[in-house]
């Protein structure tokens, strides 16, 4: 238990008794967890889209059964009965097995004391995490990507983290910081907040989308973006706080985005728009229903809390 705790540094000694030992895990493997026992590997979300999810899911509560179905790679909800419970799985059916849709799942990679570090998931698990129905408790299934167990300390570990790009270095307002200011659990009271990211994740479908052929998407896509447009688009000039405002960022960085040139890298990030699925042309049916849908649902969410 000692050895343990030295290699895991800032993580509580409550959350590091309540994990299991996932050590023996190999790349590939599924496995079902609580939410509380994932470790972030970013230690900011873009809160507007959590926002926009939990709005969306006080008016729309079947939507919950979605998410869950979809994080385990289920598909969709196919029969939610009522009294059913995303803590009972028994009590509802998904569109399929877990993993038979693997590609979609949230992924991991085992660290030091066979904790499990969250690489792709923190908006999804988080908003799963917020929502009353579900919460920190919720057990939930993930994919292993890598096994770094044996790093001989947390520092080799989060060494080859960053060789590996599975981790995000930069606070809320893009400056760097360690690894060791990430927090320990999920949830918006520790995930302070990206505006940027939270903007990209209302351009997808407008001005790019993941990849779905040829490279696998890399993890941290939307905050390749974000860095980016935090170069060329000053959000202090945009009201934020306000629908209309939010909508004219929004438009402009999606005519931002499409901009860039396709085979061109995007900043330092070193990938080119192409690869990180970068559009040509402005989406502008799509701009227009995320504008007045999701948008709504974020301001709806935030009036009421």
């Amino acid at each position: 238990m000692l050895k343990i705790l030295g290699l895991l540094g800032g993580l509580s000694l409550a959350g590091l008794l309540q994990a299991a030992d996932y050590a023996a895990l190999p790349a590939g493997a599924l496995q079902q967890v609580r939410l509380d026992e994932l470790h972030p590997t970013q230690a900011v979300v873009g809160h507007g889209q959590i926002h926009y999810k939990l709005g969306r899911l006080a008016k729309e509560p079947g939507k919950l059964f979605d998410e869950y179905c979809e994080a385990n790679g289920q598909g969709e909800s196919s029969r939610v009965p009522a009294g059913a419970s995303v803590h009972r799985p028994d009590s509802f059916t998904c569109q399929g097995a877990v993993g038979s849709r693997s590609s979609e799942m949230k992924t991991v990679v085992v660290g030091p004391g066979g904790r499990l570090f969250l690489t792709d998931g923190h908006h999804t698990f988080t908003t799963l995490w917020e929502q009353p129905q579900a919460g920190a408790a919720l057990r939930v299934w993930v994919k292993v990507t890598d096994n770094f167990s044996d790093s001989p300390d947390l520092a080799s570990f989060w060494q080859r983290m960053q060789q590996a790009r599975k981790v995000w270095l930069r606070d809320g307002q893009g400056r760097p910081i360690s690894a060791q200011q990430i927090p320990a659990q999920l949830g918006l009271d520790s995930l302070a907040d990206d505006p940027y990211r939270a903007l990209v994740y209302f351009t997808r479908e407008v001005a790019y989308d993941k990849p779905r052929s040829g490279d696998v998407a890399p993890e941290f896509l939307e905050f390749y973006w974000g860095s980016w447009l935090r170069e060329r688009l000053p959000l202090a000039d945009y009201d934020l706080n306000e629908p209309r405002g939010y909508r004219a960022a929004l438009a402009a960085a999606a005519e931002l985005m499409v901009a860039q040139p396709a085979d061109a890298p995007l900043g330092a990030s070193g990938f080119t728009a192409r690869q990180l699925g970068g559009y040509t042309q402005v989406d502008r049916r799509e701009l227009g229903k995320v504008a007045t849908r999701k948008l709504g649902y974020l301001f709806q969410y935030r009036q009421a809390h």
